[in-house]
């Protein structure tokens, strides 16, 4: 199973003002844009170590030469393409099959904290569902898994990106089209100073100083 499955993760170039936004707001540009590339390192390193290989599906707004300065050896890297985030998550199934790779986990880089043994589960429940989908606390999802035989890219069309209707209009589009669904555990996405204080209280991670810029 390991060499036909890949974990692509959607990364953005960690330029302050560009990532975490909303963090940024509270706590200040660049520190948001450092948190984020911690948030990175340490999602990519779960994912590392679970066997799979690993894709890093680039934001267009950098050239692939500056993640791959960024990120290193030991990871693949594919350019976004689509019009909006739905389209974006297609073209990187669609990429990815086109690699080769029989079985697909795609997920945002919102995680550090997302334990290994999610995505491990991910891959296996693919076996007997047509989708498997990471719910997000905050009414999206964090993950979705297919396999090759069983991609259904309708399931990226019309849907309101960014509100709290995403996973429920996700999930009633798949019922629709009678395709079976598994649902992994309920986490939370780091895109505000609570969400960051929440996560790091039921984890440790992230709690060597106050995040807010001084000065």
């Amino acid at each position: 199973m390991n060499n036909k499955t890949a974990i692509v993760v959607m990364v953005k170039y960690p330029r302050a003002g560009s990532v975490k936004t909303r963090l940024g707001r509270q706590i200040g540009m660049k520190k948001a844009s450092e948190l984020y590339c911690g948030f990175v390192r340490t999602l990519l390193a779960t994912c590392r170590s679970t066997g799979f290989d690993v894709v890093i599906s680039c934001h267009p707004d950098h050239l692939v030469s500056d993640y791959q300065e960024w990120l290193g050896n030991g990871v693949g890297f594919m350019i976004q393409k689509g019009a909006d985030l739905g389209h974006k998550m297609q073209d990187a199934f669609e990429q990815s099959f086109a690699l080769g790779f029989d079985r697909v986990i795609l997920m945002g880089s919102d995680l550090p904290h997302l334990p290994g043994a999610v995505i491990e589960a991910a891959a296996q429940k693919t076996g007997a569902c047509d989708v498997v989908i990471g719910p997000a606390l905050d009414g999206g999802y964090y993950l979705v898994a297919m396999t090759k035989d069983h991609f259904f890219p309708d399931m990226f069309d019309d849907i309101p990106w960014s509100t709290a209707n995403v996973l429920d209009i996700t999930l009633e589009k798949l019922a629709a089209a009678r395709r079976r669904v598994c649902l992994l555990k309920a986490m939370r996405d780091i895109d505000t100073l609570a969400d960051l204080t929440a996560v790091s209280a039921e984890t440790g991670l992230f709690v060597k100083s106050d995040p807010r810029e001084t000065g």
